[in-house]
């Protein structure tokens, strides 16, 4: 079954990038087919190669309006081309023409020689027999299904001017295909584990990065599962044995310090906030902003319009800076502490709550400690129950100034973090949940992954994506030129770990094979990916596991760059080919003309109109908000071996040929 295809046709102007210039045209060796149509004095012509014309200089003389045969014999200083067959009639038949050439060529007759000719005889690509000899024993290889993407991969190839090998074969089969990724990772995997020749950390780190690409979401699964943990281990009223759990947790993934009680847990979190390098450098910065609000600020009102913010690390990193060495609050650091209480984003009830600690710490013998502590558990309540706003949705928005991560955590919780060695623990949080077999920590890592299932969103995806392709390092080539990425950082991707695995020799017979194919795989996306001008195709393979479901993704899009070099929102045409596992295949047409989106989409399910329509309005509303105009949301069935060409909605004005829609 073919699927919707914005593919360009393969034809020179396209594919092969072939410019004005003859040299950039055609190469020696190269055959084609053309006609004459005008002959010069001296031997030259003017010969039509599909809608493209050119000058050459002919080794004999030939008549105007046939048809022929010509093999580059030169491009310099002029082209000149050499007679192979011809003249054609204008009856005569395609396959009398292949079967004259193939005479000239001494090639075989074969079925797969005669269809790979008239493929690049009806493309117009120019070829050479070299060419022929490779792509036909590649057509023997492939399945009779699968030929039409097998010329395509062929021609594309011979286009692009690179070598017909299995290798690049292959590459641009996967594309053309659509074939997924989650095979060749899982075959790839099973390898790893199999082979005993490759060195113990060289396999582990390529097993944790095959991890890494089955778990997008292990991030924010990681954050949901710190705020369920933590959350349970401050709560008081939760039995002891439940808290005692969530804090060995924490501790076992290296969160929180060995020594951590749950009787000292509030202060060490504290401490935890304070040792952040990223608290001190911003303590800096607020304590010289309240230092300047404090010289320009009237004391009968303590603060103004423009005063500080600060958030509830700060606040609580400020309290601790002023509790330091002492066994009671300064009354003068009260009042001020109240004052900064007033500028944060908290919520009014936790406004009030702080502010009567404070109030109640100055007339009693309550000890410093103790009301850090109290200050402490209470900031984390919020933190904790803004990851988790199904628990509380009225506090859901609260510290919505904290500077976020990634994965949209609070600033008080990423602080314990950074303190403890970065993003890299929640990660190690998940993998030390799953390995327990309490049920206590099981129902912790079940709601934590439920939380991000509820929460599930466009930027959830885009996440998961951009983790999937960076962990993947399809383009760490590019990284390499551009020296923006630490080598270090693209190391850590599945592609360079490979190519490394497969120059050192070490492998094993079947990890080679399974890691060059992997490779090849990756490599495909950017050989088919191309540039025209001003138009673009950039073409991705996205194998994807969100939340226990298995995605294999094919993203093509199709669109122009602006006049700044970047790519123009306003119009494009993007086709997202999916293999899921309750919908099967299903391929979503999206087109957008001046920010205007028009969806189609493609099931073999015809219930799926009625299920998409409760969603369209949330649809409507999601682009709106990013300054997009929902047009219309068709739904159709596939239909097989119907082929309706249309034209790309940008080509009209970039002055380029449009794309083939393949149904």
């Amino acid at each position: 079954m073919n699927n919707p295809s914005i593919t360009p046709n393969l034809k020179p102007a396209n594919l092969g990038n072939v410019q004005s210039s003859q040299s950039a045209q055609l190469r020696e060796g190269q055959l084609f087919h053309g006609t004459i149509k005008q002959l010069y004095p001296g031997e030259m012509a003017e010969v039509q190669i599909g809608n493209q014309k050119l000058n050459a200089k002919l080794e004999v003389p030939l008549k105007a309006g046939d048809s022929y045969y010509f093999q580059v014999k030169a491009t310099e200083p002029e082209l000149q081309l050499k007679l192979v067959s011809g003249p054609h009639a204008q009856g005569e038949s395609q396959s009398a023409k292949i079967g004259s050439l193939l005479d000239t060529l001494q090639l075989t007759k074969t079925p797969e020689m005669r269809k790979l000719v008239d493929f690049f005889m009806k493309q117009q690509i120019p070829i050479t027999r070299e060419s022929l000899i490779a792509g036909e024993a590649l057509l023997k290889q492939t399945s009779p299904g699968q030929q039409q993407e097998a010329l395509q991969s062929i021609g594309k190839l011979v286009s692009l001017k690179l070598p017909i090998t299995p290798q690049l074969f292959h590459a641009m089969m996967g594309i053309e295909t659509k074939a997924g990724l989650q095979g060749v990772l899982d075959a790839l995997q099973q390898a790893v584990s199999a082979d005993s020749k490759i060195p113990a950390t060289q396999k582990t780190d390529i097993q944790t990065i095959l991890q890494q690409i089955k778990r997008p979401l292990l991030e924010a699964n990681g954050g949901k599962l710190l705020a369920q943990t933590l959350s349970t281990a401050l709560d008081k009223t939760a039995p002891p044995e439940l808290r005692f759990q969530a804090v060995q947790l924490l501790k076992s993934a290296g969160i929180l310090p060995a020594q951590t009680s749950l009787a000292n847990l509030p202060t060490m979190l504290a401490k935890l906030v304070n040792s952040s390098q990223n608290t001190q450098v911003q303590m800096q910065t607020v304590e010289k902003q309240v230092a300047q609000q404090t010289n320009t600020t009237s004391s009968a009102t303590g603060q103004s319009e423009n005063a500080p913010k600060m958030d509830a690390k700060q606040l609580l990193t400020a309290l601790q800076q002023a509790t330091a060495g002492a066994t009671k609050l300064p009354v003068g650091a009260s009042a001020e502490l109240q004052r900064i209480t007033q500028q944060t984003d908290l919520p009014t009830g936790v406004k009030t709550q702080l502010t009567n600690f404070l109030s109640a710490h100055s007339q009693t013998n309550e000890t410093a400690s103790a009301l850090l502590a109290k200050f402490s558990e209470t900031l984390f309540n919020v933190a904790t129950k803004q990851m988790l706003p199904s628990q509380n949705p009225a506090q859901s928005s609260a510290n919505s100034n904290s500077t976020p991560l990634q994965t949209g955590m609070p600033a008080l919780l990423q602080s314990v973090l950074d303190a403890q060695g970065g993003l890299d623990k929640l990660p190690a949080l998940v993998k030390q949940a799953m390995q327990s077999n309490a049920p206590v920590i099981q129902s912790f890592l079940a709601a934590a992954e439920a939380a991000t299932s509820e929460e599930l969103s466009g930027s959830t995806i885009k996440q998961a994506i951009q983790s999937v392709l960076v962990k993947l390092g399809v383009h760490y080539e590019a990284g390499l030129a551009s020296k923006e990425l630490h080598i270090s950082q693209i190391q850590d991707s599945l592609k360079p770990q490979l190519v490394a695995l497969l120059q050192e020799g070490m492998a094993g017979t079947a990890l080679r094979e399974a890691a060059e194919t992997v490779v090849s795989r990756l490599n495909g996306q950017p050989l088919q990916s191309t540039e025209s001008g001003v138009q673009q195709q950039i073409i991705m393979q996205v194998p994807l596991h969100l939340q226990g479901k298995r995605i294999d993704t094919t993203i093509e899009w199709n669109g122009r760059m602006k006049e700044d070099g970047k790519i123009d929102p306003d119009h494009a045409r993007v086709l997202f080919y999916l293999d899921l596992e309750a919908l099967h295949k299903t391929v979503v047409d999206m087109q957008v003309q001046n920010k205007v989106v028009t969806l189609t989409i493609f099931n073999e399910d015809p219930t799926l109109k009625m299920l998409g329509a409760v969603l369209e309005d949330r649809l409507a509303e999601g682009l709106d908000a990013e300054g997009y105009r929902l047009s219309a949301v068709r739904f159709k069935q596939f239909q097989e071996e119907v082929i309706t060409p249309t034209k790309s909605s940008i080509s009209a004005d970039s002055g380029t040929q449009g794309v083939d829609f393949r149904i």
